[in-house]
């Protein structure tokens, strides 16, 4: 977090804020002084977790103005909705309204593009499989950001063969290697009713390989499932099997697999000091179907690259006291996966966009590079 000289000087830096490009119509009620004491009172909030009061924006914050010229454009902030107060006597603390306008107005990016690039680099050099890579990725945006993450797997509608691969293990046994798009792999154990020699697997390897690479599941029709079988002879029945474990591949690389990484992290934080509270939100983050349906939306509902959500934008009742920073990854040009940060409402905005948009610029080349 920065301090409050470094971030007050990036505030005087800003010069005059020209409120015609605003979209919100109560913001063009705000003036120069206001939208400063805006973002005064915000960016100390997101340092200390403590109600905001007048005499500390004019202590810590060159405004030239009195604390009573403070607390007048402090009381027209609240009535604009932009802040609230949550104790009777007590400072501002920022409204869901005021950290949007924060968001999408008066926030700057740290430029930390360099450092993280070099550590997404290190990371996504060290995998091979795109399961291992989400993995990694959740645990290194987790550590980066002090917040919990989300990252799902590829959602591949139209999953394709990529290689098969058939290894007796014992007489009566064989592996099943399927591999699909994005190295996603499963192992299926076949057991059979006769023993079945390596070079006859080899030979119906290369057969399956050379017919189904490349294919989806709608593909696979009866007349290609024919031949395949008029190949096998005799071993039919293992060409049926390694079928049945290729099409159980492929729907489940439909389905969605969820990898999270640092749910604890929220604990450390002031907001969910309450029992109850963290409680509830530590069993929402643990819930698979919450974060599936936090996933669906999050590929409905991704409109641009990085999207903030706060507070009470949230669908879920679940997430309303969390914000989320989200983002897609995409695969020949179309979104299927999701990431997303999950932090409280006064979460460290710039430091998370900056982080996704960092990943981001890294990640669509290695998913294609593992497809």
């Amino acid at each position: 977090m920065l301090t409050k000289r470094n971030n007050w000087q990036r505030i005087k830096k800003d010069g005059d804020i020209n409120k015609a490009d605003y979209k919100v119509v109560d913001v063009l009620e705000l003036n120069d002084r206001k939208l400063k004491i805006l973002q005064a009172i915000i960016l100390d909030y997101l340092e200390t977790a403590e109600p905001v009061g007048s005499r500390t924006i004019s202590k810590n914050y060159d405004l030239g103005v009195s604390p009573a010229t403070i607390r007048n454009e402090m009381s027209d902030l609240e009535e604009l909705g932009f802040i609230l107060q949550p104790h009777t006597s007590a400072g501002r603390i920022p409204s869901d309204k005021g950290y949007r306008l924060y968001v999408d107005e008066l926030m700057h990016l740290h430029q930390n593009q360099v450092e993280h690039g070099f550590y997404i680099e290190q990371l996504l050099q060290r995998v091979d499989r795109i399961e291992s890579l989400l993995k990694n990725i959740a645990k290194m945006l987790a550590s980066e950001t002090s917040y919990a993450t989300i990252v799902s797997s590829p959602q591949i509608k139209r999953a394709k063969i990529k290689n098969i691969q058939l290894i007796a293990i014992q007489e009566r046994q064989l592996l099943a290697v399927i591999v699909t798009d994005g190295n996603i792999i499963k192992n299926y154990m076949i057991h059979l009713t006769e023993p079945i020699h390596q070079t006859i697997l080899n030979r119906l390897t290369f057969v399956l390989n050379e017919h189904l690479y490349g294919l989806t599941l709608e593909q696979i029709n009866l007349p290609l499932i024919q031949q395949l079988k008029d190949f096998a002879g005799e071993n039919a029945d293992v060409i049926n099997k390694v079928l049945d474990a290729i099409f159980d591949t492929i729907q489940s690389v439909d389905d969605t697999d969820v990898y999270t990484s640092g749910a604890t992290n929220i604990l450390r934080f002031p907001e969910f000091n309450d029992i109850d509270k963290a409680t509830n939100l530590m069993h929402q983050l643990e819930e698979k179907q919450v974060l599936k349906q936090i996933i669906r939306q999050g590929l409905e509902d991704q409109k641009v690259n990085i999207k903030v959500t706060i507070g009470c934008e949230n669908k879920l009742d679940e997430m309303k006291d969390c914000s989320l920073v989200t983002t897609t990854y995409k695969l020949g040009g179309e979104d299927i996966g999701f990431i997303g940060i999950i932090g409280p409402k006064r979460m460290d905005y710039e430091n998370a966009i900056s982080t996704l948009s960092s990943l981001m610029t890294k990640m669509d080349k290695i998913i294609n590079k593992l497809k």
